[in-house]
């Protein structure tokens, strides 16, 4: 489970930092795009959720000149940096600023209309939900019919190595645990999105120490929000600890880190529900 009032203070914590770290989170954005194009759509209004500091914002902008683009993410120091980017962007290109606004919110919890957009684009946000069936109902009710939800998250082997080293020496899980491929397909269809496409990919990013590691993490935020996060030992003999046990992944020198990136996207198909069987009279 997810305390989302602590997660809100890491990520106000790590917003000033985020974009000299955030490399991973960059090139699975990139790789989102490229999804995208393959996608036939025009839309007229999209939100970004989970938007950071706005620069998926800046390329959907871009990409759609003509729609009114939602900004929204549980950091309000995120969302500052966001508006200062964007403002600076508009002021280059004389352009109304009256086209993008700024949401503070819970993905679970969306302050918005049904059927309010034509696109719900997310990367690398859904881990931080508690109750993925529960988001994907709250992102259908916004979206428009024949709308698109596309999007990026992590799978189950995500940091695989550091859920282990933390397991051994704490006897709990405290890591955030993330669902796989298969499943998140059937939460799609369950909550009555259609046709959806997913596909995985791996990365693994590797490190010269468990400190460069895990600073790595802690600077865009991403540092275990689970309830759990505080039980078992902590402080140096925590940080001692783990650079022992993570030992046993060291190779060559260097230090893993195995990211397992899920990617997706699933349309809000119009049904017709007033229709009636055809029924065959034996002769």
């Amino acid at each position: 489970m997810i305390d989302k009032t602590y997660k809100r203070k890491v990520f106000n914590r790590a917003a000033s930092s985020y974009e000299d770290y955030c490399v991973l989170q960059d090139k699975i954005s990139d790789n989102l795009f490229d999804r995208l194009e393959l996608i036939n759509i025009d839309p007229k209004k999209l939100v970004d959720l989970g938007c950071g500091t706005g620069k998926n914002g800046i390329k959907l902008n871009k990409k759609f000149k003509s729609g009114r683009l939602v900004n929204y993410d549980l950091s309000d120091n995120m969302l500052y940096l966001a508006k200062d980017k964007f403002s600076g962007l508009f002021s280059q290109l004389t352009r109304r600023s009256s086209s993008v606004s700024y949401v503070c919110g819970d993905i679970e919890q969306l302050p918005f209309r049904e059927d309010s957009f034509d696109l719900v684009w997310t990367s690398s946000a859904l881990q931080w939900c508690n109750s993925l069936p529960g988001t994907f109902d709250e992102i259908k009710r916004v979206l428009k019919p024949n709308g698109l939800f596309i999007f990026s998250t992590f799978g189950p082997r995500t940091l695989y190595e550091l859920k282990e080293v933390n397991e051994r020496i704490s006897g709990v899980s405290k890591a955030n645990q993330f669902i796989d491929m298969h499943n998140i397909g059937d939460l799609l269809v369950s909550s009555g999105f259609s046709d959806p496409v997913l596909d995985v990919e791996n990365f693994t990013l590797t490190y010269p120490s468990t400190e460069k590691l895990l600073l790595d993490i802690g600077k865009i935020g991403a540092s275990s929000g689970n309830v759990n996060r505080g039980k078992g030992l902590r402080g140096r003999g925590f940080m001692e600890s783990i650079k022992k046990e993570y030992e046993l992944f060291k190779h060559d020198g260097i230090y893993p880190a195995t990211y397992e990136v899920i990617y997706g996207h699933a349309w809000n198909i119009e049904r017709i529900s007033d229709y009636q069987p055809i029924e065959f009279v034996k002769k």
